[in-house]
C-alpha cells in the first residue's frame, strides 16, 4: 500500500504531465446525440480499478452485448480486477495497465491496431490515467466518461451521476449506456461474473459436505476487509456467530476470509465446533464466488462480496462507515433493509452485534417470505 507521500508525489507527477501534454489531447465532438451501435463493431472499457469496480460494471458489457451482439468488447483493466472479467462471456479480449511504462505503451499499441470505434471511460471522476488512457487508446473513436468536471471537454458524451442524488454506483454506470440509444431502465441490473461450471461444481461438493447438519441453509460472515478500519472487531463477530446459531439451529456458518487471513478464519471457526466451518484453502475469487451463490446470507464489511453476493441475489448484511456518499453509491444494490452504518464517518468498530444480528434476522425473514 502506497503511502500518503508517495500518493501525492505521484499525484504531483500526474498533473505536471497533464499540463505538459494538453496542447495533445483531443476535446470532444459538439452536439453529440446518440452512437448507433449498428454502425460500429468494437467498444474499449476503460476501468483499471479496484475488484469492486469492475463488479459493478458487469451489468454495462452484459446489456451491451445482449442487444447487439455483433459487438467486440475489450476492458483495459487492472492487476486488481482482471479476474472478474478474465473468462467473461461478453468481453472478446482484456488487456492489462500495470503501471510500468514499457509495457503499457506496447499494451496501448496493440489496443490502437484494433481500431476501437467507441471508448468508454468508466472512471467516475477527472482521473489522468484514464483520460490519457482514453486518448491514447484511439485518436477517432467517440469518447464516453462517467462523472467527469474538469476533464469533460475531452469527451463527447459525460453523465454526470452526482445530478441524481441518492442513485447507486451500478445505476449511475449503466447511465453510460444511454451514450448508445439504450434505456437503461429496462436493464438488467444483477449480472454475476462468468464462473466456470466445474466451481459451481466444487461449489455444491462443499454445500453438501455440510448439508448433514445444514438443512436449513448456510450464513456465510467475511472477516476482511481491503483497510483495517472496515475490518469488524473479533469479539464482536464471535458474540455475533453465537447467536445466529440459537436462533437458526437448522443453519450452517461458514467464515470467509481473505487467503492472506485464512489461518484466521480456521482459529475462528474452531472455537465453535462443527456447525461452523472456513471456506476451503487456496480459492480463487470465482471460486468463493460460486460458493456464495449458494448462501442463505452474507454478512460483511464493506468490501467486493458484497456486489459479488448482490449480483447473485444473496442477501447481504453490510457493514458500513457513516460517510454517507460512500454509502449511497456501494449499499447492497436492491434491498431496502440490510445495511449497518456506524455512529463515525472512520471505522465500523462501533457497529453493534444488537444491530447486525436484527438486520439478519430480518433479511432472513424477507427470504422466506418470498
Amino acid at each position: 500500500m502506497k503511502t500518503p507521500l508517495m500518493k501525492s508525489l505521484e499525484h504531483g507527477i500526474k498533473r505536471i504531465f497533464f499540463g505538459l501534454s494538453r496542447v495533445y489531447l483531443k476535446k470532444g465532438r459538439v452536439g453529440f446525440s446518440t452512437i448507433d451501435p449498428l454502425t460500429i463493431k468494437r467498444v474499449l472499457f476503460i476501468r483499471p480499478e479496484k475488484l469492486g469496480d469492475m463488479i459493478i460494471s458487469l451489468p454495462v458489457f452484459y446489456n451491451l452485448k445482449r442487444l447487439y451482439p455483433h459487438l467486440d468488447l475489450y476492458t483495459i483493466s487492472s492487476p486488481r480486477n482482471i479476474a472478474v472479467v478474465r473468462d467473461d462471456e461478453n468481453i472478446t479480449r482484456n488487456f492489462l495497465y500495470v503501471k510500468k511504462p514499457l509495457r503499457d505503451i506496447g499494451m496501448l499499441r496493440e489496443v490502437r491496431r484494433l481500431k476501437i470505434d467507441a471508448v468508454v471511460d468508466m472512471v467516475c471522476d477527472d482521473s489522468v490515467t484514464a483520460l490519457f488512457l482514453t486518448q491514447y487508446s484511439s485518436r477517432s473513436a467517440w469518447r464516453i466518461g462517467l462523472g467527469k468536471g474538469r476533464h469533460r471537454r475531452y469527451y463527447d458524451f459525460n453523465y454526470d451521476y452526482r445530478t441524481e442524488d441518492g442513485a447507486h454506483v451500478i445505476d449511475s454506470t449503466l447511465k453510460l449506456l444511454t451514450a448508445f440509444g439504450i434505456d437503461t431502465d429496462r436493464a438488467e441490473k444483477h449480472v454475476p461474473p462468468t464462473i466456470a461450471e466445474s466451481s459451481y461444481r466444487a461449489a455444491d461438493r462443499f454445500v453438501a459436505s455440510l448439508n448433514g447438519d445444514a438443512p436449513g441453509g448456510i450464513i456465510g460472515i467475511n472477516i476482511s476487509a481491503g483497510r483495517p478500519t472496515r475490518v469488524w472487531p473479533e469479539e464482536k463477530t464471535i458474540e455475533l456467530v453465537h447467536r445466529l446459531l440459537d436462533a437458526y439451529p437448522a443453519c450452517r456458518i461458514v467464515i470467509s476470509a481473505d487467503p492472506k487471513e485464512h489461518g484466521r478464519a480456521v482459529l475462528l471457526a474452531r472455537r465453535f465446533g462443527s456447525r461452523v466451518d472456513p471456506l476451503p484453502p487456496g480459492l480463487g475469487l470465482l471460486e468463493v464466488a460460486a460458493i456464495i451463490s449458494r448462501m442463505k446470507m452474507l454478512v460483511t464489511p464493506d468490501t467486493s462480496l458484497v456486489h459479488i453476493a448482490r449480483s447473485m441475489r444473496v442477501p447481504v448484511v453490510g457493514l458500513y462507515t457513516r460517510f454517507q456518499k460512500n454509502f449511497r453509491l456501494w449499499r447492497p444494490y436492491g434491498q431496502t433493509t440490510g445495511a449497518v452504518i456506524s455512529r463515525n464517518d472512520y471505522n465500523i468498530f462501533d457497529i453493534e452485534v444488537e444491530d447486525v444480528f436484527r438486520a439478519a434476522t430480518a433479511l432472513l425473514s424477507l427470504a422466506e417470505e418470498s
